[in-house]
């Protein structure tokens, strides 16, 4: 990941957040780059804890939500109908 600066998200983005992986099966197992892999409870813990992993997993769903929002992931047209 590049450097760049450590933002801190506010709670109602972390619940946001936490409400979307409390969606993934009970036995998801989650791989946090070189981090290792996690459970979905300890992702979900560090998330509302907003520790190291918590704020990756942050990171990487509001990075999903902004493409999903810019039309990225299902192509301009559908985006725009």
């Amino acid at each position: 990941m590049e450097d760049k600066e450590k933002i801190e998200y506010d709670e109602d983005v972390k619940k946001l957040v936490a409400a979307r992986l409390e969606t993934l099966p009970d036995d998801a197992v989650i791989s946090v780059g070189s981090d290792g892999e996690f459970t979905k409870e300890q992702i979900i813990k560090s998330v509302l804890k907003g520790d190291e992993i918590g704020q990756k997993m942050v990171e990487i769903e509001m990075s999903f939500l902004q493409s999903l929002k810019e039309g990225i992931l299902y192509g301009e047209t559908l985006a725009d109908n």
